[in-house]
């Protein structure tokens, strides 16, 4: 008999196929152009027919119903999907997420629920799940697969949905409901061992085990939502194959069970073959009941109807959207025939197969999605899934709410033309200033002591930027930190009537805990668009993560204010090398540098960046292209004293004239030490 992997495993070598080639270890660097803009996917349909021709001026967006101004308005069309070998994978888990990203590409997960799902519907899922992966996908699609088993961090997104098809085929049988022949799960095996199906405790260790079936999971949808949110903010679909839950409550005659014989569980004293006395739970075979205990309490306390509704909250606050299939099509029994447990009438029977099938309709309903349930023609239903996500608009705006207060903000988008259907993001909830410190991904400001790739995203649009270098030393206290934060208004915001007369940067720097560190104001005249400060002026600060907040209004109209937030690290790691602050000279700012938060650099331009560092020696640097490789671009390094005199400045200088448009980088070495600090060559 051939032997079989296990579906997780599998998935888990899926991956190593999918990043197995040109493995990069260097991070993306992400420049987040504000911590309030916020994206919208919108779908318009009229007598069910998508709308192709919706002008902004016909939309008008309201959060917590105060209007809000459409900054960016575009229609996405999905484009069909092509042969495998033309469509571009990522090579590495990091390509893969950051493709993810991509604003006009949609993103599967599809979620086989293997704890709860028949060996007869994993059989009917196998030819239109495969004919969905490799006829529907579109070109810039992306999708991964997921089991309870699995943790999300596990999964990986690809394009070539060959591998992910040929597992389909091979491991159809990946269902596990009413397959105790494959019930090789030892915690499970522990539960039978501890409550024998005889007497008081029949049907305990069966129950244990469909419960904590289902809170596995429910754990793994949840860690999907919260992963799912971190990727990007346009909405994911998650295709759910499930036969559903039953969402247990609270069983007392579970939390109370006893042994035979009607004596309670609990710790016993006895002597061990050493003639020693002993305590625990122990039967006469030696079994530890412990584990099995914590268990059965744990699990008889479950109230998994109030986690679905938390999880269908988490997902609409995530933009994530369920589209549950029922794998069995149209059913009429729920337990299998051959199942000892079997319930006793067929009424009870087919209440619980109505429930398992309302919570499926219920998380569609509730995240915007569409459920396939009570239908045979589970392929076509899949096909109406991908033509619900074929067309859509991406609209973006800043939002007029820049409070950190965590709270869920509700989206209402509107079309003035008659007869036309919306759906669109329910709403989002606003970060706190200890979640945006604590925020998974990308950093968006600076981790000091760790260097910068050679790669920058920037929001062209983004009216005012902040840009942070940080420097750990080692002082008599220990590691300490010092960050540079430079902000800086957006040129062609500068260029408005409202900005003419100045304007007044309110700054706050607030630790993870929500202690505040810093709280400033900064004058800025009408001839600088840009500032930098140190945090703090003078020592250092402690390890660890803290958020940057900067909102700056215009003296001639302070009702106006624009801002930006970033998450900085101060690492406990001293580094010889700071990371660089940023300057720019050209036609822009005559004869001097400037300081700047903006990567973007014109070729009539020159750069400098400036380390600060306390070691002794003479540093070097060189010009990088965006896979690292060195350029023969000559960059010229010096040093200047701080007027503090406790440190020195690196300063590496060098014209763009010789680079194309483009990312890049400068690497500046100083003993062992190195940093790299990217930007991007424009045309």
């Amino acid at each position: 008999m051939r032997s079989r992997l296990s579906l997780p495993l599998l998935i888990a070598l899926t991956t190593a196929v999918l990043t197995g080639q040109g493995q990069d270890v260097r991070r993306d660097a992400t420049f987040r152009t504000s911590a309030n803009y916020v994206r919208v996917d919108m779908y318009a349909t009229q007598n069910g027919q998508v709308i192709e021709d919706l002008r902004p001026e016909e939309v008008e967006l309201l959060e917590d119903g105060v209007p809000q101004a459409i900054e960016t308005f575009e229609q996405v069309q999905v484009r069909p999907a092509g042969p495998q070998e033309t469509r571009i994978e990522p090579n590495s888990l990091a390509a893969s997420r950051q493709m993810a990203t991509g604003a006009r590409s949609r993103v599967f997960v599809v979620f086989l629920d293997t704890y709860h799902t028949q060996i007869e519907g994993s059989a009917n899922m196998r030819l239109p799940l495969v004919r969905f992966l490799d006829r529907v996908m579109g070109q810039d699609d992306l999708v991964a697969l997921m089991t309870p088993e699995m943790g999300a961090t596990d999964i990986t997104f690809g394009r070539k949905t060959t591998v992910i098809s040929n597992i389909m085929q091979e491991e159809w049988a990946w269902a596990r409901k009413g397959r105790t022949a494959i019930d090789d799960d030892p915690r499970e095996a522990l539960y039978l061992t501890c409550f024998p199906d005889v007497g008081d405790t029949r049907g305990i260790a069966a129950e244990m085990k469909d419960r904590r079936r289902e809170q596995m999971t429910l754990d793994a949808l949840d860690d999907l939502v919260v992963y799912l949110r971190g990727v990007r903010e346009e909405r994911k679909a998650v295709i759910t194959v499930s036969e559903g839950w039953r969402l247990y409550s609270e069983n007392q005659r579970l939390a109370s069970v006893t042994q035979q014989g009607g004596v309670p569980f609990g710790p016993r004293v006895g002597v061990d073959p050493r003639g020693r006395v002993t305590t625990g739970q122990t039967n006469a075979a030696g079994l530890d009941r412990s584990v099995c205990d914590a268990d059965r309490l744990a699990l008889a306390l479950m109230n998994n109807s109030r986690r679905v509704r938390d999880l269908m909250d988490a997902a609409n606050r995530a933009n994530v959207s369920f589209y549950p299939v029922y794998p069995r099509g149209l059913a009429v029994f729920d337990a299998p025939i051959d199942r000892p447990d079997r319930p006793d009438s067929l009424a009870s029977d087919r209440a619980t197969l109505a429930a398992r099938q309302n919570t499926l309709r219920e998380l569609a309903e509730n995240t915007d999605g569409l459920a396939v349930v009570d239908t045979n023609d589970i392929e076509g239903a899949l096909r109406r899934i991908a033509a619900d996500l074929s067309s859509y608009y991406l609209l973006g705006y800043y939002s007029s709410n820049t409070k950190l207060d965590g709270r869920f903000r509700t989206i209402r988008v509107r079309v003035k033309r008659p007869g036309v259907q919306v759906r669109a993001r329910r709403g989002y909830r606003g970060l706190t200033a200890e979640e945006l410190v604590a925020a998974n991904g990308p950093d968006a400001g600076s981790r000091a002591g760790a260097a910068a790739p050679a790669g920058v995203v920037v929001n062209p649009r983004a009216p005012f930027r902040i840009r942070t270098a940080g420097w750990t030393s080692t002082t008599a206290e220990g590691p300490r930190g010092a960050v540079w934060v430079v902000g800086e208004l957006d040129a062609a915001t500068r260029k408005e009537l409202a900005w003419s007369a100045g304007a007044t940067a309110e700054v706050a720097v607030v630790a993870a805990d929500g202690a505040e560190v810093v709280s400033t104001t900064i004058d800025l005249p009408a001839t600088d668009g840009a500032f930098a400060f140190r945090v703090p002026p003078d020592g250092g600060m402690a390890p660890g993560e803290y958020a940057v907040r900067v909102r700056v209004r215009p003296s001639a109209d302070p009702g106006l204010p624009v801002s930006d937030t970033v998450r900085l690290i101060v690492s406990d790691v001293a580094s010889a090398l700071g990371e660089p602050v940023m300057w720019r000279r050209g036609p822009s700012t005559g004869p001097r540098h400037l300081v700047t938060a903006d990567p973007r650099f014109q070729r009539n331009e020159r750069i400098r960046f400036e380390l600060a560092t306390a070691a002794v020696g003479a540093a070097a640097a060189r010009m990088l292209d965006r896979a690292g490789n060195p350029m023969q671009v000559p960059v010229q390094v010096s040093e200047r004293p701080d007027p503090s005199g406790a440190f020195r400045w690196i300063v590496a200088d060098t014209a763009l004239a010789p680079l194309a448009a483009g990312d890049y980088a400068i690497e500046v070495t100083l003993g062992d030490s190195r940093q790299v600090g990217a930007f991007k060559v424009v045309p």
